[in-house]
Order: structure tokens, then sequence, then C-alpha cells
């Protein structure tokens, strides 16, 4: 089993199918389980428990309810075991749909949850115990059906090698590539991240949520302009959607008139730039966006 499901979901193998009835990260706490005769998944979540624990007497699960937790009754245990006939299996749990192939010992995944924003961060608590030099990661990708296709929008991985024995948070930026509002989002924690698992890794994850620390200006009156503050790695991200293509350059300046950062897009409508501001004082900078003949300016109060 040497194609896991990090790279299946970041690569654009995964289909989302999109269900009304459930809001973003439900049963983020992992406080509520269905319990089955050989094993538990946390409700709206899905795992390889089902198919591995069919096994005649080799089957085992390999996520588990632990009363370990951050916060509440329960966490999620996610361990990668060595299963007879199968493999060096990590834990892996999904919003959607997990089926095991034995007979090809792959894995495909499908489901997702709706969603109607545009969050910045995953966020939430962990554990980690590594064994051989494993990592962990914990993931979020963000996309847009049309039709019968579906475009990627953001994703975010968070991925550590090193062994965590208390509830730590953890934080990642989810990085935008496009101006496009997703509809759906599937987020992953795997035990073993990395191409060969080691069996007794054990990755921990409880009080998953999304956050909203950059500021989205929705008024802006430069339309075709939107602009993200992401404080937490003292960048600006700014996305141009303009009718028609024109030579555009985008300047940071401090209320001195001093340039700080200059970046030539090149002749374009639609593009993605990001404005480096850390290291620089805090306070109020000027944000000017040259579009051909136009000039968009705006002031931001900036932070590290």
């Amino acid at each position: 089993m040497k194609k896991f499901f990090l790279f299946l979901l970041f690569a654009g193998l995964v289909n989302v199918v999109i269900s009304q009835d459930i809001t973003p990260i439900p049963n983020n706490d992992f406080e509520s389980w269905i319990t089955h005769s050989k094993y538990s998944d946390p409700e709206f979540w899905d795992t390889p428990n089902e198919e591995l624990c069919a096994i005649p007497i080799f089957g085992k699960a390999v996520v588990e309810r632990s009363t370990d937790s951050q916060e509440g009754s329960y966490s999620a245990r996610l361990e990668t075991k060595s299963i007879t006939l199968i493999g060096d299996v990590p834990g892996v749990i999904t919003l959607g749909n997990i089926t095991l192939d034995v007979s090809t010992f792959s894995y495909s995944i499908n489901g997702g949850v709706p969603i109607n924003d545009m969050p910045t961060h995953l966020m939430g608590y962990y554990k980690y115990f590594p064994v051989g030099g494993d990592s962990c990661a914990i993931g979020i990708g963000l996309l847009k059906w049309s039709g019968t296709q579906r475009d990627s929008v953001a994703y975010g991985v968070f991925s550590t090698k090193e062994t965590v024995p208390d509830w730590t948070p953890f934080s990642t930026w989810i990085e935008y590539d496009t101006l496009i509002q997703p509809d759906s989002m599937i987020v992953l924690a795997i035990s073993s991240a990395q191409e060969i698992p080691t069996p007794g890794t054990v990755l921990y994850v409880d009080n998953l949520y999304l956050d909203y620390t950059v500021s989205v200006d929705e008024n802006d009156p430069a339309t075709g302009i939107r602009i993200y503050q992401d404080r937490e790695t003292g960048r600006l991200l700014l996305f141009t959607d303009f009718t028609t293509p024109q030579p555009v350059l985008v300047n940071l300046y401090n209320m001195r008139g001093q340039l700080l950062v200059s970046k030539d897009a090149g002749t374009v409508n639609k593009t993605r730039v990001v404005v480096p501001y850390s290291g620089a004082p805090e306070g109020i900078y000027i944000l000017e966006v040259i579009h051909g003949k136009q000039k968009y300016t705006r002031k931001y109060f900036l932070s590290n």
C-alpha cells in the first residue's frame, strides 16, 4: 500500500459529493461515535475500519475512540498497523467515504461537506508518537463543482515528524490559488503521511475548526480586486479578476511614501500576487494596485 490519501486529496483525485444536510467540520470534537460489532467510527467521518475488520482472522481497526482528549470526553486515535495479507496501513479519518480495494491494496476516497465561505486556517489539537522517522499530516482541500467537474480552489496541510506527547494546537494556512468561491471541502488526517508507513505510529486528533483571521473586504470599490491579509505569515494576498488584460503593478508604501514592496504581475486580467510585509514595523500602510491606466489605493493596518 504505497499510495496514500494525502496525495490523493491534493493531487485532485478525490471526488466530492455535496450534502446540504451537513455543516462544515461536523463532529469536530469527535464526541459522537457509531459503534459496530468490531469497530467504532466517528459520526460523519469515515475510516478504513469497515474493510479492514472484515478481513477474516487478521483484520483490525486503525482508528479508535480514545478517552485521552484535549477537551470533552473523546478524541480520535489513529494508529499505523501491520495487517497480514494487506501490509502496513496508516490510520486515516476523512469527511467522506473511504473504500479499500484489498486486491490492489489501494484506497479510493469520495465524499465531503458543503462550504459557503472562504476560511483562512484549519486549526485544532493533536498529539503524535512517530516510530522510525514517520510523519503525520492533517489537511484540508476546498473545491468548486461545475457540472460533473470540479476545480481545486485551495488547500492546506500541517505535517510534523516530531514527537508531541501533550495536547498541542496546530494551525495550517489555507493557500488559495483562485478567486473562485469554493462550495465543498474535505478534511483528512493520517498517522503516516510518507510513502512507507511505520507500524506503531500513533496520532491523536481533537477539536478541529476553521478560522477566519484574514480581513476580507467584500465591498472593495475596486471591482475585480480581492485582498486577504494573513497576519500569521505576514503577507497580503491579492487576487485580480479584471475584464480585460492590462499591465498589473502592486506597490506597498509606508505612510512616509517610501516604497517597501513592488510586484510586477505582467499583462493579465486574472492573477494572484503575494505581498510580504513580515518584519515591517506595526502601523498603517498603503497598498496601491495599478491596472493599465487605473490606480486603486487602500490603507491597511499591518501587524506581525
